[in-house]
């Protein structure tokens, strides 16, 4: 039968089954068992002579003992008994901090009518009355338990006034459960209050605590958490400033920064423009990418909002640029287009002719083959003395060792001596001078001889040069000829008179 007896009873049990009645335990040794012992009736038992105890006795009793039997006790007890010892209790300062913890308990298990009629009027004294640090911070920490119950005009009246106090206070540990409490009431704080008590309240407390790391962590907790009821001009007066001040030397001060400026990005409403973000955010945030403290996860959610601003530059950025070139006048919008498609910009490939050398080179084909037109009939220069001219070009281009110059031909042309260093090069300007590269294109105009050019040595019956063929066109006869290329009277290559040229057999032969 011991199994089915209760573990704490199996002992006392056993002893009681003894055959000696020395061995067996007495009546008042059973009465200490912790089975037959009721936690809740020896608090009631402790309660009726709490004011015997010494102070520390009555903060462990309040602070443990009674708060964790309260659940345990009948709620007629905790109106009839137990509250009206706690109130008599909270007028000490002693341990009014020690009470209040299961006075809180009370309020939060209470309904709203037990509230309003019973605890509420015992509070408004606690919340105007002086109090120890310690009952300050217990009131902050719980403030949101008293404001789900607390009437609208009350909140106001009786217990924002001690959060306000609390945020002017000089004692750390107060500014910093008022801060808490800051965010845990947000939502029984309207715009105004916000706007007008607890940011320039939250702007005194960062100043006066800038090395507090726990303080500035919760300094900028209530600003993330009260940022959406903000003015657009106060977040970029008073906000942005106080988080550009910010030390980021802890992690977790950083992940805060970070948060807030994430907020911030997601709506044009905070102010946060493409200026600021180039040109304050992301030179502070920038530098603690190589932060050795940050973790992994922390170094994430920097690095995303670093890119997140990147992007939203590059977007307006863009946009704009776009927009600008769009907004030019149409003749400076399409000037650049016209420059670069010009015959005077464009880049042609270079192309060696060999022994080529060209020292001018002009602007415009038809101005220059106006001037020339015009030159020419000036200088009393026919068209059969230019016809000629450009055969003579034309011969000398075709063929490189036939413009060698180290020829007759070559020395007459150049007007030098073959062993002269530029004898080897074919001048082109001084029989054109105007001509530019652009003009010497190689093509197959139909050429008419001037009569003096058929009359020459060498010339053809027909009064013109024999006309060479391509093979691909059809078999035609060849007629083998020595052609004399013999300029007109009064020619001269180089500003002379009644000079003569004279073409090599072998070079005649090639032309033919």
């Amino acid at each position: 039968m011991l199994p089915r007896i209760p573990i704490p009873l199996q002992e006392a049990v056993t002893r009681l089954l003894k055959k000696s009645p020395v061995a067996r335990p007495t009546a008042q040794l059973l009465t200490l068992i912790k089975y037959f012992s009721d936690p809740a009736v020896q608090a009631l038992q402790f309660l009726d002579v709490i004011n015997m105890k010494d102070p520390t006795q009555k903060t462990h009793f309040y602070r443990s003992t009674l708060r964790e039997v309260l659940p345990f006790l009948p709620r007629k007890l905790w109106w009839q008994h137990i509250w009206p010892n706690l109130q008599q209790e909270m007028r000490a300062d002693e341990v009014l901090a020690a009470v209040l913890q299961p006075a809180l308990t009370l309020v939060q298990e209470s309904s709203n009518t037990e509230y309003e009629a019973i605890i509420l009027p015992t509070f408004k004294t606690v919340f105007v009355a002086p109090k120890s640090i310690q009952a300050t911070v217990a009131l902050l920490e719980n403030l949101h338990i008293i404001l789900e119950k607390t009437p609208r005009d009350d909140i106001r009246t009786e217990v924002l006034p001690l959060l306000f106090n609390a945020l002017e206070s000089t004692t750390i540990q107060v500014q910093s459960a008022a801060l808490v409490a800051v965010t845990n009431v947000y939502d029984y704080l309207d715009d105004i209050t916000i706007k007008k008590l607890v940011l320039p309240k939250l702007k005194a407390v960062f100043e006066k605590n800038q090395n507090d790391l726990k303080i500035m962590g919760n300094v900028l907790q209530c600003v993330e958490r009260t940022l959406d009821k903000l003015d657009k001009s106060q977040i970029i007066d008073e906000v942005l400033p106080l988080l550009l001040e910010v030390r980021l030397t802890d992690p977790d001060i950083i992940v805060r920064v970070v948060n807030i400026y994430r907020i911030m990005l997601c709506d044009k409403k905070y102010g946060l423009t493409v200026n600021t973000m180039a040109t304050k955010v992301m030179p502070t945030l920038l530098p603690q990418t190589v932060n050795p403290s940050l973790n992994l996860e922390q170094f994430m959610i920097l690095l995303e909002v670093l890119q997140e601003m990147l992007d939203q530059i590059d977007r307006q950025q863009r946009n704009k640029l776009k927009l600008d070139n769009l907004s030019l006048p149409s003749p400076d919008r399409h000037r650049p287009l016209r420059h670069q498609f010009s015959s005077d910009n464009m880049n042609v490939q270079q192309f060696n002719i060999p022994n080529l050398r060209i020292d001018q080179r002009k602007t415009s084909s038809a101005e220059d083959m106006a001037r020339k037109n015009s030159t020419g009939t000036r200088r009393g220069i026919g068209p059969a003395r230019r016809v000629h001219a450009l055969i003579c070009v034309v011969v000398l281009w075709l063929d490189n060792p036939f413009v060698t110059g180290s020829g007759a031909l070559g020395s007459w042309w150049f007007g030098g001596s073959p062993s002269s260093p530029d004898s080897n090069f074919l001048r082109v300007v001084n029989a054109f001078p105007n001509r530019r590269l652009s003009d010497n294109t190689l093509m197959t105009p139909k050429i008419r001889i001037a009569p003096s050019c058929a009359s020459s040595p060498g010339g053809t019956p027909g009064g013109g040069l024999p006309i060479r063929r391509h093979s691909s066109i059809g078999p035609q006869e060849r007629r083998s000829s020595n052609i004399n290329l013999s300029p007109p009277t009064g020619f001269s290559a180089r500003g002379g008179s009644g000079s003569s040229l004279s073409v090599p057999a072998t070079s005649a032969s090639y032309v033919k």
